[in-house]
């Protein structure tokens, strides 16, 4: 008897599909077996990529227009692609620096200097991303009223649904920053017609008390206080895919079929690891499993598609693609990267 587990694919084509594919699509072939074919033939995947601005395919599922609004959701990658965007004429909900020039979500520069406001808002894994849209469409009171602070000495308290991007302060003014956010792009959510949601990382730190991710990475002050309740997990596969299929089910309930989601991995790799592996490895395995994960939420609905700007990075030229820290794409690259997005997506 065979496992429909084990026998059911991700996508499927004929024989015959298959042999008409190997003749029409013209990016189909690595390299050639022999030196002087491979030298040939310039639309070879291996004269593509490794270049300042590789060329990748994209057969995109749908097309979007730019009167659509647009809500992006992800690490500090989803800030950069807002900028894009914008570049693009796109009207970008979450590309709301003004919202933080309003006390208490004022961002200190001496705290972070060079850092987007809005980098409060980055998600950096699925689940909290899940909490976040929960929260923004007001079906998670719980988060409203402080789940994830955490109060410490000085009066101040953590916030670790959001980022530690401003300066720590009471509670009061903590569930005050929650509540302007929510009360700003909510009503955004509700009418944003795209999704760019960016895929971040899979090693993350647990609170077993509240049973939830947090979105950041917590302090001394906080392990030393709470630290009891705290741990480190790698996720796994199918925890990531069911937060997406849960948000994918909430933004339902709020348009019907009426969006459009474009869904990529963030190229940055993860800053620093706290499992007795190399960050390297940890950062493949996050990387790898968020990119299948990607491809399977993708597959499962019409309104999904993937777009693969972490491929672009990858497979550029190291010397161009990334900043000195080799974790920042450099501006020219995102600038290409959206040339192509703008190219296979924008009416």
């Amino acid at each position: 008897m065979k496992d429909p587990a084990i026998t059911t694919p991700l996508e499927q084509v004929s024989a015959e599909q298959a042999r008409e594919s190997g003749k029409t699509n013209p990016r189909s072939t690595w390299a050639a077996r022999a030196f002087q074919a491979n030298q040939a033939d310039q639309t070879l995947a291996c004269h593509r990529i490794w270049t300042e601005l590789p060329e990748l395919r994209v057969v995109p599922k749908f097309k979007v227009d730019r009167s659509a609004a647009v809500f992006a959701s992800g690490s500090c990658f989803a800030r950069e692609v807002e900028d894009a965007l914008v570049d693009l004429d796109f009207k970008v909900a979450t590309h709301c620096d003004a919202l933080f020039s309003q006390a208490p979500l004022q961002q200190d520069p001496q705290l972070n200097p060079g850092a987007r406001p809005r980098a409060y808002l980055n998600r950096y894994n699925s689940m909290s991303m899940l909490d976040e849209f929960r929260h923004l469409l007001g079906t998670a009171p719980e988060i409203e009223e402080g789940l994830l602070t955490y109060s410490l000495d000085r009066g101040c308290a953590a916030d670790l649904h959001y980022t530690q991007s401003l300066r720590q302060v009471d509670l009061a003014t903590t569930l005050q920053r929650r509540r302007m956010v929510r009360e700003h792009l909510g009503p955004l959510v509700r009418r944003c017609k795209l999704f760019v949601m960016t895929l971040g990382m899979a090693e993350c730190w647990f609170d077993a008390a509240a049973g939830r991710y947090l979105n950041n990475t917590p302090g001394p002050r906080v392990l030393a206080a709470f630290g009891d309740r705290l741990s480190v997990h790698l996720t796994r596969f199918d925890q990531h895919r069911q937060a997406l299929q849960a948000l994918h089910r909430l933004l339902s309930t709020v348009h019907g079929d009426d969006f459009k989601v474009v869904i990529t991995v963030s190229p940055v790799p993860l800053e620093r690891s706290f499992l007795a592996q190399d960050v390297v490895t940890t950062n493949s395995y996050s990387k790898s499993m968020l990119r299948a994960v990607a491809q399977e939420f993708a597959s499962s609905h019409g309104n999904v598609d993937y777009f693969p700007s972490y491929e672009l990075v990858n497979y550029a030229d190291p010397k161009t693609a990334w900043a000195w820290d080799y974790r920042h794409v450099t501006p020219g690259l995102v600038g290409h990267i959206m040339s192509l997005f703008r190219t296979h997506y924008v009416v």
